[in-house]
């Protein structure tokens, strides 16, 4: 299925994402790279280019493995030196790893996003941290710029007009991970929210 053109250019996907958050796309990675322990390993699901690991992850010897379904974006983090394969997260064989992150991407995995989670939380040692959108062009009053925002997000599963709103986002974590719970915050720009959940057992 045909992918919309920003999931096949690095440098419109960048400057798209400058253009709705400026600064802060770059600050949520140092955010999250804060709550991941040196000398770990990390998976990153739907990781784009790699730019978590690269802007924030690089310097701390992290075992990092990033994974996405973009072969434009596979190719050019493989050749910034990033460790990433292409794959489709929904037939991903989940290796154990001391962390599991994903950037602005659970809204793609409806109707059952909550599957993919407790996927992540049986294979991470330490946390899960998903940090999820809740203020989106797609839910915008005007027609014009959500019928915009729709015909630009289709990474190549289809258009997906379901996007998160907090209290979608809060209804999904508390029904089914309110014990994996430790913490929830936002991005500085109010933007998106970061849950930080435990894996089962520990």
């Amino acid at each position: 299925m045909k992918r919309s053109i920003i999931y096949t250019n690095h440098l419109l996907y960048r400057l798209i994402m400058f253009l709705l958050d400026g600064r802060e796309y770059w600050n949520r990675f140092k955010t999250v790279s804060n709550l991941i322990d040196r000398d770990s390993s990390v998976v990153e699901l739907c990781c784009g280019f790699g730019d978590f690991y690269n802007y924030a992850l690089k310097r701390k010897n992290i075992d990092y493995l990033g994974v996405d379904l973009s072969p434009e974006f596979v190719r050019y983090g493989a050749k910034r030196g990033v460790n990433i394969i292409l794959q489709d997260v929904t037939n991903f064989n989940f290796p154990v790893s001391d962390y599991y992150v994903m950037f602005s991407s659970l809204y793609h995995f409806q109707p059952n996003p909550e599957d993919l989670i407790k996927k992540m939380l049986f294979t991470a040692r330490k946390k899960v941290i998903i940090v999820e959108p809740i203020k989106n062009l797609l839910n915008s009053e005007y027609k014009v710029i959500s019928r915009l925002a729709l015909s630009l997000t289709n990474e190549g599963g289809g258009k997906n007009n379901f996007r998160f709103t907090e209290e979608s986002l809060r209804g999904l974590m508390d029904s089914y991970f309110k014990k994996n719970i430790i913490n929830i915050s936002r991005t500085k720009n109010g933007k998106e929210i970061i849950y930080i959940l435990k894996p089962k057992g520990n």
